[in-house]
């Protein structure tokens, strides 16, 4: 299996999009069930290359099977904080594609000048703690019942680390 793990381009927004949806509608490991309407999703892509911001995607044969990105936040005060945010397609999970991924996020980030790195994840989700605590990511704290889905209350687990000077 030949997977490339490169930085995004608009052709790939179409595909980025399409891998969103799949794991969103899993409804267990991102925030939303439902994806963003998909204008939104080419802002966001288009705006991540414009600026040069730390978004990666994980292609097989021609197809996005996975992405993460790390995106500066807004705040004036909070641009040297950026929030990650990853997902890789079911059938494509546990074969170190997401470990790959999150080690060229990373190093974008920090050759962006950003210097905290910082997370959410489901706390029963002990696979993704797993894989960030192999890249660094230190737990911060936990949100108690942070989500409501399905008459199901999930906690939070709040990672970070921090530029390695």
């Amino acid at each position: 299996m030949n997977i490339e793990i490169r930085q995004i381009q608009e052709t790939d927004i179409q595909g980025f999009y399409d891998a969103l949806c799949s794991v969103a509608s899993e409804g267990i490991y991102l925030l939303t069930t439902t994806p963003p309407a998909y204008e939104k999703m080419v802002n966001f892509v288009r705006n991540n290359i414009a600026h040069n911001h730390a978004q990666f995607v994980a292609v097989l044969d021609g197809r996005v099977i996975g992405w993460a990105d790390i995106i500066p936040l807004e705040r004036n005060t909070m641009t040297h904080v950026g929030h990650l945010g990853m997902g890789v397609l079911s059938t494509f999970r546990g074969l170190g594609i997401g470990s790959k991924l999150l080690e060229k996020t990373i190093t974008h980030a920090w050759e962006q000048q950003l210097t905290r790195l910082e997370l959410e994840v489901f706390s029963d989700n002990a696979a993704a703690i797993k894989l960030y605590n192999k890249h660094h990511f230190q737990i911060e704290g936990v949100k108690k019942n942070a989500r409501l889905y399905n008459n199901h209350y999930q906690d939070m687990t709040i990672m970070a680390q921090y530029h390695p000077n």
